[in-house]
């Protein structure tokens, strides 16, 4: 009895006793893992709350403020803020290193800040700096008297380009609106010291006054292997390029392409080159139609890998006048019969082009148009060469017509294809996107 209620003593004594304080709970204590992930989520979510953030502690501030700066837009147009930024840049090593996304945006050559050589030169003195870039986007006016030339462009300028694209973790470039005005060697020597990690390349309207020149380079030591690549196809110069693109001379080998986009294309011909060239390899292929004669097509009887294929049409192409669904049902037909085809999408403008006098040019009604022509696009899609589609996306593009009237005798005429689509309407004169499937 004495030892159990000594027992009992000693236990009261451990429950008199109070326990150590806890240490204040402090911001500083916080592992800075657990705040970098919670910084990278403001950084996609909430711009404002990250900024806050930079502004809690010296400790937050290191940790917050690079994450502020993963993508970064370049301008020549303030010359005091571009050497404030420089300035920060040249400070700022862990901001530098911060950064993935570049974007330079050049105005006309007629609104340069009156130091122009200045201004470009703070702009490469920036580009330098940045050990580890993802992408570069280089934008220029297209439509200018004065537009941005290679030729201009400071040697200091041109050889920053130059190791940003040499740069291991550089992936994506796009060139819009810059003119390359070079001669065939020169285009490669831009390139010929690009990283091989380089494989996402968009080129747009960049060949003014160059691809006149006949002067034609040895095959490259090393060529660049791209996974994608987007260009313009509009105007004479382009088909160019495109040849160009094409030939075992150019610094690009497309030999492995896997994803191809054509933006306002006019020449079938080239776009065919482009998908003979890459053959099986191309798995994804867009092309924005602005123009084609009539009884043309795209040839992609080599593309056996194609699964993903995405045709939109521009104005000129309206169901009421000039059908785009002739020129869709010749394209899908040059197709393998051992095609991998599995996504179809069509954008279609089915009305022209909207008019401020409805009395003058009013809505057609639905049952004007001439169906058959989805009749025979059904015809094409029953056909064995496509039983690996599951859905086709139909866009339709109109100005106040009844669509989902039209879409609903389209799809039947089209047979059982027709119950597999997914129609979207988009009014041409109103940001207002509707989504249905008809029933």
């Amino acid at each position: 009895m004495f030892r159990l209620r000594q027992t009992w003593l000693d236990l009261l004594q451990l429950l008199a006793v109070s326990p150590p304080p806890r240490p204040p709970l402090s911001i500083a204590a916080l592992p800075a893992e657990l705040l970098l992930t919670v910084f990278a989520s403001l950084a996609d979510a909430d711009a404002a709350a990250l900024r806050a953030c930079t502004l809690v502690c010296s400790e937050w501030r290191a940790l917050a403020q690079p994450r502020l700066f993963h993508e970064i837009v370049l301008s020549t147009e303030d010359m005091r803020k571009s050497i404030a930024f420089q300035q920060f840049m040249l400070s700022s090593p862990t901001v530098r290193a911060a950064v993935r996304a570049v974007t330079v945006h050049f105005p006309d050559l007629d609104s340069w800040a009156p130091d122009r050589r200045r201004a470009a030169n703070l702009m490469a003195d920036v580009l330098e700096l940045l050990p580890r870039p993802e992408s570069l986007r280089l934008y220029g006016a297209r439509f200018s008297d004065y537009r941005i030339k290679w030729s201009r462009l400071s040697n200091h300028l041109k050889n920053s380009i130059r190791t940003l694209l040499h740069r291991p973790s550089m992936t994506t470039l796009l060139i819009d609106g810059w003119v390359l005005d070079v001669n065939h060697p020169e285009f490669n020597t831009i390139f010929a010291d690009a990283s091989t990690s380089l494989t996402s390349i968009s080129l747009l309207d960049i060949s003014d006054g160059i691809w006149g020149v006949h002067e034609v380079p040895a095959v490259p030591s090393r060529r660049l292997a791209l996974d994608k690549l987007t260009v313009t196809n509009t105007f004479s110069k382009d088909v160019k390029f495109i040849e160009w693109l094409s030939r075992p001379e150019s610094i690009f080998d497309l030999a492995q392409l896997t994803s191809l986009h054509v933006v306002e294309s006019r020449d079938d011909a080239s776009v065919s080159l482009l998908t003979s060239l890459i053959g099986p390899s191309l798995e994804h292929l867009e092309v924005n139609i602005s123009y084609t004669p009539q009884d043309s097509s795209i040839g992609l009887s080599t593309c056996t890998g194609l699964r993903s294929l995405s045709l939109s049409f521009g104005v000129f192409y309206t169901e009421l006048y000039y059908s785009s669904l002739p020129w869709i049902c010749a394209t899908l037909d040059t197709l393998s019969p051992h095609n991998a085809l599995s996504s179809l999408s069509l954008s279609l403008y089915i009305t022209h082009p909207r008019n401020t006098n409805a009395r003058v040019f009013p809505p057609p009604p639905v049952g004007r148009f001439n169906y058959e022509r989805w009749a025979r696009l059904g015809a094409v899609l029953r056909g064995p060469k496509f039983a690996g589609i599951g859905e086709v996306r139909v866009q339709l593009v109109h100005h106040g017509i009844d669509a989902r009237g039209y879409s609903q005798m389209a799809a039947g005429r089209m047979g059982e294809v027709g119950e597999r689509v997914r129609w979207r309407f988009l009014r041409d004169d109103s940001p207002d996107v509707e989504d249905a499937t008809p029933t």
